[in-house]
């Protein structure tokens, strides 16, 4: 085939499948491209390719120019359709179909077709047919490539309906459902592409069902498919899942519901007792039921009775039902109780159902045990009364039953003590061969309760009853008193004495003879026809009523029962109790006196019975006082509370004596409450002033005032006083008191204040004496006061060297009350005390003022010392031009500022050559002028020296000349620079100046010059801003 030349039309592609109108094509061409659409429709898939519905997929060409050549054109096809061609060459022109137009696009580099907005109606085989200017031998594309496109479009829902139709959600649990019922369910797919696979699951099992049905609306499916199954118990605990698998969703999706499955119980067992049980032991009868969903309900039975723990409360029943892993439940009862002999042979059942069984109308199931139950005798006696004579035959009867039977032991007791049964003189029987006991002579000792208790091998009974035996005698009795205790008089109280039988049988007494001191007093009952109120009573008890001291008796009594007269009791004495006689009451001294004794004294005639030394006191109407109960009481020491009523009486077991009672009188001598304290001070210039005295005295006493032993006045116009006898304070104790205030007349005092030096004075506090104490006083210094004043220090200055201790500073002021010292230097309080004393080496940094602040309550007042610390000078060296002369000046920093110099120069072997003082102008400095004809470096040193010492060298390297600028000044130097600089910047501001300027004109001149350029034969207009067009310029 030759090399062909096609030309590219401006129109698009028509479907009529011819790409232009151009030159003719080639035969060999048009053979090609029918025998490859021929071949389209036989060839296979090449590859294919899903895609969500909506979204945009790219559908590759592959094109292999090295294998087939330089490519002509490319025509891509939906089935038989085509939607899209491509012409290669100068110019390149694509065509989509106009139905596709908006949605498809053909790309290049690589060959692809891109579909967007993907629809379900795209889905089909695409050809991307290519046609090739030469087709090499090589090349494999004759038949195009194929592309299966499927459009994938997930399911709006997976659902799963029960067999009403109603909607499972997902995980909802479906029932209760029995085994062996049928379970319907059907699961949905709706709106789905490509057709799904559904299925049914239980757990990892599929299930078999019917074939779903797909129904397919607008190109999406929706598939059912049911589930009927018959329940078991294998699906207990196990999910029914509905799996949906399709290329549309990535994963496998799942919907389930589960079961709640009931089912019967599959097995029943009751065990806890292998042989027998002992009479007594805790049984635990176990039943397990297990298989069954929901749990049963278990119940006991003992033969056909129902066993319920709330009617026994001996018997308990533990259920608990724990759930397994199937969803099924072990319940497990447990009966426990104590065996006794009446479970015995008897038949225990567990019955178990479940709402299964009952639905079903099964039989509940059930598993029995018979238990045997070992027990002791269980013993019976018989009679249970027997009332016999002495000497009279008795026999005592004993029954049982047991499991064994057969006795290993007979034991018989009288009131719980063990009965010598081997005495065969007076008892017969009581062996395992015959039980009963049999008495041949009665007597008082076998009086009492008998029991009978067997053996055998598994434990002992006892009769639960017992057999009394009452041999009758006659009574011993004895005499009692209730109250037992002695009686007082004073309560009229009664008294009943009792003839209690000691020992008797019968203990009842019939009749009782009563004895007053061996007399017979009375027989009871007595029932003659004068006294029949004394007939129909207990003849043991006898009343004595209002007990007196004409009780005084020795009491006896004896009692008479069936059994005869019996002997007389021992006599019981009957003690009355009566109170002392009034009291008589005195005291010593008659008057007392505060802080002293007064005794008292309380006698009585009549001491009463029994006889009193006791006594009670009270004080004020309050008491009795309970640590006080003698004859005599010394009250001590006397004060306010004391003067107060007293009484007291004589007591004993009877009672309380009549009281007596008297009033105390209490005098106090003269003594201070308030007295004058040691010391007063007052400010001399105070306005008030007041002293005062407090004095207690009953009877009154009064006070006077003295200066310096000498009595004040009354008509002295400096001083008045006021006085105020004050009340008793029973809340401080103190008696009644003189009150006495000396007042300070100030306005008629000399310029209305004190002075302070002839006012100060002793001022004393005098009282009288009354009947009690003499005149008692108190005295004070009355002080007038004053703030510091005259401060003074001991040094104004104080020289010290470096390094050295200062000598101490005295700081005096004058002032009342004495003052205190603070010592401060640089605000901050250094000392305390009126001497300055510094105990460091001083430094120069302590050179300065020291401040004495004397101060008391009224003021403070200062005094200042200077402190001068003196220390040897240190030099420095300055090399200066002064009057035209390089000169050296040595300036000296020491205390005191005056200093003596000494110059020299430092030669080569480490020597000094003395160049003399120099010139002193100042006291502080010394100048030395350098010679004009030296010309090597050396070294000058200058040392200074004050009082205090010399200080260290100080030198100066001197190495040549100086230059011009070197001799002159600092500040000279420095002003000099500065206004050479400055000059040279305004030299540089204007040449920077001229320079913008002319590079302006020289740039004005060169726009406004016509300048010739050489070009390439074309000639623009250039205008120039702000100007005219001048010329042309060739480019």
């Amino acid at each position: 085939m030759g090399n062909m030349v096609l030309r590219r039309s401006g129109k698009a592609v028509p479907k009529s499948n011819q790409l232009a109108e151009s030159s003719p094509i080639s035969l060999s061409l048009v053979l090609l491209l029918f025998f490859a659409l021929v071949d389209s429709t036989i060839a296979q898939v090449d590859t294919t390719i899903s895609q969500q519905e909506s979204q945009s997929v790219v559908l590759p060409c592959p094109v292999n120019s090295q294998k087939c050549g330089k490519l002509h054109s490319l025509n891509w096809f939906k089935g038989d359709a085509r939607i899209a061609a491509m012409l290669l060459g100068d110019s390149n022109v694509t065509s989509v179909n106009k139905e596709f137009d908006e949605r498809v696009t053909v790309e290049q580099n690589p060959y692809r077709l891109v579909i967007k907005d993907l629809k379900i109606a795209d889905e089909d085989i695409y050809l991307c047919d290519t046609t090739f200017f030469i087709p090499e031998e090589t090349c494999d594309n004759f038949n195009g490539y194929r592309i299966e496109l499927r459009v994938l479009v997930p399911p709006t829902e997976v659902v799963i309906l029960d067999a009403k139709g109603d909607r499972l959600e997902n995980g909802r649990i479906v029932g209760p459902m029995q085994e062996r019922q049928s379970l319907k369910a059907t699961c949905t797919v709706r709106n789905t592409r490509p057709q799904p696979e559904v299925s049914w699951f239980r757990g990892t099992k599929r299930l078999t069902t019917y074939s779903p049905t797909h129904d397919l609306i607008n190109g999406l499916y929706t598939s059912t498919l049911e589930l009927d199954w018959q329940l078991s118990r294998e699906d207990l605990a196990q999910d029914f899942e509905c799996r949906v698998k399709s290329a549309a969703i990535q994963n496998v999706t799942l919907t389930k519901f589960s079961v709640d499955l009931q089912v019967r119980p599959t097995s029943i067992n009751i065990n806890g007792v292998k042989h027998h049980t002992v009479q007594g032991s805790k049984v635990v009868l176990t039943c397990d039921i297990r298989g069954a969903r929901p749990a049963v309900n278990l119940t006991w039975y003992n033969t056909t009775t129902i066993i319920s723990s709330d009617e026994n409360e001996i018997t308990e029943i533990r259920t608990k039902s724990l759930e397994k892993s199937d969803g099924t439940f072990h319940t497990q009862s447990e009966l426990i109780f104590n065996a006794t002999r009446f479970e015995n042979d008897r038949v225990f059942r567990c019955e178990a159902e479940n709402i299964v069984l009952q639905i079903n109308r099964e039989k509940p199931i059930s598993s029995a045990l018979t238990l045997e139950v070992l027990y002791p005798p269980v013993v019976k006696v018989s009679p249970s009364d027997i009332i016999a004579n002495t000497s009279e035959i008795v026999l005592l009867n004993c029954e049982y039953v047991a499991n064994p039977a057969s006795l290993t032991q007979v034991e018989w007791y009288r009131n719980d003590d063990l009965v010598n049964v081997n005495d065969t003189t007076h008892y017969k029987g009581g062996n395992s061969e015959n039980v009963a006991l049999v008495i041949k002579a009665t007597n008082k000792e076998d009086i009492g309760n008998y029991s009978c208790q067997l053996s055998n091998n598994i434990g002992k009974g006892t009769s639960d009853h017992k057999i009394n035996l009452d041999v009758q005698y006659a009574p011993t009795v004895e005499i009692l008193m209730i109250p037992k205790g002695p009686v007082k008089e004073s309560d009229e109280s009664n008294v009943t004495l009792f003839c209690n039988v000691l020992d008797a049988n019968p203990s009842v007494l019939t009749k009782v003879r009563w004895y007053a001191n061996s007399t017979l007093l009375k027989e009871l009952p007595d029932c003659e026809e004068t006294r029949e109120d004394l007939c129909h009573i207990d003849p043991s008890k006898l009343l004595l009523e209002s007990i007196g001291r004409g009780f005084f008796y020795n009491y006896s009594c004896e009692g008479f029962n069936a059994a005869g007269w019996g002997p007389r009791s021992e006599e019981k004495e009957l003690l009355v109790h009566y109170e002392p006689g009034p009291a008589t009451l005195s005291h010593f001294p008659l008057v007392a006196v505060k802080k002293k004794s007064v005794t008292f004294s309380c006698s009585v005639d009549d001491p009463g019975f029994p006889e009193s030394n006791r006594f009670r006191w009270l004080r004020g109407g309050r008491g009795p006082l309970q640590d006080i109960v003698t004859k005599d009481w010394t009250v001590e020491p006397i004060d306010l509370d004391n003067r107060s009523n007293y009484s007291c009486y004589a007591y004993n077991e009877g009672g309380k004596g009549v009281m007596a009672t008297v009033s105390l009188e209490v005098h106090a001598p003269p003594f201070f409450i308030r007295n004058l304290p040691q010391y007063t001070g007052i400010l001399h210039t105070s306005p008030n002033a007041t002293l005062t005295c407090r004095i207690e005295c009953v009877p009154r006493c009064d006070i006077s005032w003295q200066k310096d032993g000498v009595p004040i006045e009354r008509n002295d116009t400096r001083y008045f006083v006021k006085e105020k006898y004050m009340d008793a304070s029973p809340a401080t104790g103190d008696f009644e008191s003189m009150l006495s205030v000396l007042h300070f007349n100030m306005p008629n005092w000399p310029d209305s204040k004190f002075n302070i030096e002839d006012d100060n004075a002793n001022y004393t506090c005098v009282s009288t004496g009354n009947t009690v104490g003499g005149s008692i006083r108190s005295r004070t210094y009355f002080g007038i006061e004053y703030a510091p004043e005259n401060t003074t220090v001991s040094e104004k200055i104080v020289y010290v060297q470096e390094g050295t201790i200062p000598g101490r500073v005295i700081c005096k002021s004058r002032a009342n009350p004495e003052p205190s010292y603070d010592w401060i230097f640089k605000n901050q309080t250094i000392a305390n005390g009126n001497a300055l004393i510094i105990n460091t080496a001083m430094t120069r940094n302590d050179n300065g003022t020291y401040t004495c602040l004397a101060y008391n309550k009224h003021g403070n007042s200062i005094a200042k010392t200077i402190i001068e610390v003196q220390f040897k000078p240190r030099c420095e060296i300055e090399r200066q031009e002064i009057d035209d002369q390089d000169t050296l000046i040595c300036i000296a920093y020491g205390n005191p500022i005056e200093a003596d110099f000494s110059w020299s120069i430092k030669t080569e072997n480490e020597t000094d050559e003395s160049l003399g003082s120099g010139k002193k102008q100042n006291s502080d400095k010394s100048y030395y002028i350098l010679q004009t004809d030296y010309a090597i470096s050396r070294t000058y040193r200058c040392v200074a020296n004050n009082t205090v010492g010399y200080g260290s060298f100080c030198e100066i390297e001197v190495a040549e000349q100086l230059a011009w600028w070197q001799l002159w000044e600092k500040n000279t130097l420095i002003i000099l620079v500065a206004a050479i600089l400055g000059l040279m910047l305004t030299v540089i501001i204007i040449c920077c100046i001229i320079i913008c300027i002319c590079r302006r004109r020289r740039r004005q001149d060169k726009y406004l010059t016509e300048v010739p350029i050489s070009c390439i034969q074309s000639k623009r207009q250039v205008v120039f801003t702000g100007g005219t067009v001048v010329g042309t310029w060739r480019v």
